[in-house]
């Protein structure tokens, strides 16, 4: 009876809420007739977004009762391709990347027939709430129109990152309702910032530096590094690459009429770049590659290097711009951007300042990837040659924060030398430029110019892989001889002309750790990815000139190459920019664990800490290089995005998830797991044991532990379960000889690597967990005690306690010496 009594309240109650919320609604009703709303505003300005299959745009919305379809507008389209393009709509989940990661509440592909059209998109009825409406996967030169300014309540993305004004739609809600659209949420971004935590071992067995040693985090270091869009207009032309014409022919080094050098116009590379001769203003599988790369190594900004002429490389640009945006996305931290505009002609700068600011300022797009500071996006030039009695120049003077460079190699501003020494030219900005702005540096020779504020402080400084330059003569061509400023020099030890100087970057490391000392706020790397250069007759002395990159040695990039110089400088960038902008602890364990691998229930989640590793980054790769070239890599499979480690008295437990089922453990490399125990010599590249390098049988796996490079023995057999997006592996720990509850270890994931043996192709081939040489860090809950203290609450913890105990022992004493007053009162009161 009483089961009965409480079911009937429980239903009635229910009816209750039920009708108050149709209630709620119907209130919000002022007719039954369907009203269509615009959500832009109809007498605004437009701006065109070309649509195509890398292009999303998206408008976030909140109906305030049910609805039942759009009318998006579309421009453009060439009708004899048969244009189409995909309308989706999805219940809004906390952000941009969650909600398209959900269902969709409906999706429908549409081909377009004439230009110039209202899509009528029909959707069931769906019940009012937070919604994102998305627009992808177009063909044939459609165009979407976003209208300036933005309507309340909505929000526009492209390529998922927010953007000024509204997506030319309307809402055709099936009812009239009083208030047309509600409070939308904020577009809440989730990063992974735990790369500073992972560990690595280089190429030349350099470790990263002691995390005890490193400062904590700090909020208000900065890093930039220069980067060259201009692939994307270099590529067209043909390329060589002068290390190798110079192994074969060293003698015409400095021979401009030889005819092994090409008669045509041609731009050489110092080297091959690990990536290959690529195009980064249409290679999206490079660009991520550096979007990641770069988060990893802890930079903040990429600066355009748009120095020469007019020209901005802006299709390069939008390109980077929509793979960094999709990036983060994806969580991954990719770099803001800025640009260095010319140092000498203040007037093509003007003409940039204009272009940057007419297509990506002024429209606010992907302004999430806008570099600030003093409050306002950054533009690393001098403005003074915009109009400000023109209103449109005005706006763009006031918009920025400018910081022209100072192009001078030393602080007494020299560019060529006499024979004793004498400067005989000088480079030095403009009276005006100096004194009203701060002059920043971007290549400078050991010590490095500071540039500082009004108040004395230091702001910024540039450190440099190499320079063009030399004692004897200043500025030079990169070829000059064994005396320029190469990788291997050091102010401090000269030349190092050995086979392996060029190795270990005794410039860059000179560079650097004087910048630790000044400790500016922000630190200027020169650079990424130069990679060409002219040749010419004759430049500053040298014939058959390259004046700014011509070999291993003699070039100032750090991203990785083909050649003897791999890998080498980017973790030696990471170890100086974990030193600069500090560090958090590692992660402890959440404590012991076992673990059903076999279990149909989630026995993971209450086990800490989550490896976050990045999704969304298995696409093909196949675009054109420099011409001449053209690459293609399928090898991405299994979309690793994060994996967790459990231990109990006998075993490790390892999970690793991807994004979507696992493939088969019958295909080829598949989802292996190599594993540092210790610093064994035995090993291959850190890694002492490797699982799956074999592939597994239905119901064990192998464990194989190094004999000394890429060679390995068989350990023995170990369980494993896979299941969905979920590889569990249970190891036996006498089998990794690891003892008791104290320890610590080091691994990785990978799947469908393809170059047995080579660490390289943790970079190029399958997916890789994380990326590179970086290893995640497991340290056991017994190991870990301390090891997090500085970033944990402890110390906080123990302060605030050690204060109440004394406050409480304060008030304690207070209170026992009036208490005796008292006493001794009533004792006088009493002989009275």
């Amino acid at each position: 009876m009483r089961k009965l009594l409480f079911f009937v309240i429980a239903s009635i109650l229910f009816l209750v809420m039920l009708m108050l919320a149709a209630s709620n609604e119907q209130t919000n009703i002022i007719s039954i007739e369907p009203y269509y709303h615009n959500m832009y505003e109809e007498s605004g300005e437009s701006y065109e977004v070309a649509l195509n299959n890398n292009t999303e745009v998206a408008v976030q919305f909140h109906a305030t009762t049910s609805f039942n379809g759009f009318n998006i507008f579309f421009s453009g389209g060439l009708i004899s391709r048969n244009p189409y393009l995909t309308v989706s709509l999805y219940e809004w989940n906390a952000n941009y990347a969650k909600t398209i990661k959900g269902n969709p509440v409906f999706t429908q592909k549409y081909f377009i027939n004439k230009r110039g059209i209202w899509l009528e998109v029909n959707t069931p009825e769906t019940k009012k709430g937070e919604y994102l409406l998305v627009v992808n996967d177009a063909y044939g030169g459609l165009n979407a129109e976003v209208v300036l300014p933005a309507t309340p309540n909505t929000m526009t993305y492209v390529d998922r990152t927010e953007t000024y004004g509204s997506l030319m739609c309307t809402i055709k809600y099936i009812n009239t309702p009083d208030k047309k659209l509600g409070a939308i949420s904020e577009n809440y971004r989730e990063y992974n910032n735990t790369a500073d935590t992972w560990v690595y071992t280089d190429g030349l067995g350099r470790k990263d530096p002691d995390y005890s040693k490193v400062r904590s985090k700090q909020k208000d270091k900065f890093v930039g590094i220069f980067y060259h869009t201009w692939h994307a207009k270099h590529s067209k032309v043909n390329s060589r690459n002068i290390t190798e014409i110079l192994k074969e022919h060293p003698e015409i080094k400095n021979n401009y009429s030889s005819p092994i050098w090409p008669k045509e116009s041609t731009n050489y590379f110092w080297n091959e770049p690990l990536f290959g001769y690529y195009n980064n203003g249409v290679d999206r599988w490079v660009l991520r590659k550096h979007a990641e790369m770069l988060a990893d190594a802890g930079v903040d900004v990429v600066i355009f290097d748009q120095t020469n002429g007019t020209d901005t490389f802006m299709e390069a640009i939008m390109t980077l711009l929509e793979v960094f945006a999709k990036a983060r996305a994806d969580g991954v931290k990719a770099p803001c951007i800025t640009a260095m505009l010319p140092m000498f002609d203040y007037g093509n700068a003007a003409i940039q300042l204009r272009e940057m600011y007419d297509k990506i300022y002024s429209k606010g797009l992907y302004k999430d990837l806008w570099f600030y500071w003093d409050g306002k996006p950054l533009m690393l030039t001098w403005p003074g040659n915009l109009n400000i009695n023109n209103p449109k120049d005005k706006e763009i003077f006031e918009f920025f924060t400018y910081r022209p460079i100072n192009p001078s190699y030393r602080e007494d501003d020299a560019q060529a030398l006499g024979p004793d020494g004498e400067i005989t030219i000088k480079w030095s900005p403009p009276q005006g430029v100096r004194e009203d702005y701060i002059n920043w540096k971007w290549i400078s020779i050991y010590p490095q110019a500071v540039a500082y504020r009004k108040d004395g402080t230091p702001e910024q400084m540039c450190v440099c892989i190499a320079q063009n330059w030399s004692k004897e003569q200043g500025i030079t061509a990169m070829n000059a001889g064994d005396h320029v400023f190469g990788r291997s020099y050091s102010d401090k030890k000269g030349y190092d002309l050995s086979k392996d100087g060029k190795l270990y970057g005794a410039n860059f490391a000179e560079q650097f750790e004087y910048a630790l000392k000044v400790d500016p706020d922000f630190i200027f790397i020169t650079g990424w990815n130069e990679w060409v250069a002219g040749r010419f007759q004759e430049m500053w002395g040298t014939e058959n000139a390259f004046p700014d990159n011509f070999s291993d040695n003699y070039s100032r990039d750090i991203e990785p190459s083909k050649g003897d110089l791999k890998d080498h400088y980017y973790y030696q960038m990471v170890t100086y920019i974990r030193r600069f902008k500090g560090t958090d602890g590692f992660q402890r364990s959440s404590g012991k664990k076992k673990i059903d691998i076999y279990s149909d229930s989630d026995q993971w989640h209450d086990v800490k800490p989550w490896f976050h590793a990045y999704e969304g980054n298995t696409f093909a790769r196949e675009y054109d290089g420099y011409k001449g070239f053209t690459y293609f890599n399928d090898t991405g499979r299994n979309d690793i995005i994060g994996a967790k480690v459990a231990y109990d008295d006998n075993n490790i437990y390892f999970m690793v998830e991807t994004r979507d089922d696992l493939t088969s453990h019958t295909d080829k490399a598949w989802m292996r797991l190599f594993i540092d125990v210790n610093d064994s010599k035995d090993n291959w590249e850190t890694f002492e044991y490797v699982i799956n390098r074999i592939n597994p049988s239905d119901k064990k796996a192998y464990l194989e532990r190094s004999t000394g490079g890429y060679n390995w023995e068989l350990v023995g057999e170990v369980d494993y379960a896979a299941k969905g997006n979920r590889l569990q592996i249970a190891v036996p720990k006498k089998l990794l000889g690891i003892k008791g509850d104290k320890f610590e270890f080091n691994f990785k994931w990978a799947d469908n690597t393809q170059e047995e043996g080579d660490v390289m192709d943790f970079y190029i081939s399958g997916d890789t967990a994380p990326l590179g040489r970086f290893k995640y860090r497991f340290v056991s809950a017994s190991q870990g005690k301390w090891l997090d203290f500085k970033n944990s609450p402890f110390p906080i913890i123990i302060i605030a306690s050690l204060s109440l105990i004394l406050l409480f022992s304060f008030v304690f004493f207070v209170w026992k010496i009036r208490l005796r007053k008292n006493i001794n009162r009533g004792d006088t009161n009493e002989r009275n």
